[in-house]
């Protein structure tokens, strides 16, 4: 995550498909054959890696965990 992003990755405290954590699906729906924009970061569990999340535009970038 770069220095300038002020917004804190949403932490997430479910099993999520690696599709989505590694952003090749939407975050939301999981579709993989359309058009991809960066949601933001999350967490996942007490882990501290941050993932950068993608959707597909059917949905709002807000993640929901």
């Amino acid at each position: 995550m770069s220095a300038s992003n002020t917004v804190s990755p949403a932490r997430v405290d479910r099993s999520v498909s690696i599709a989505r954590l590694h952003g090749r699906a939407c975050w939301q729906c999981g579709a993989v054959a359309k058009d991809l924009k960066p949601a933001g970061t999350v967490k996942v569990g007490d882990d501290d890696r941050e993932w950068t999340i993608v959707t597909c535009g059917d949905h709002s970038t807000a993640v929901t965990p």
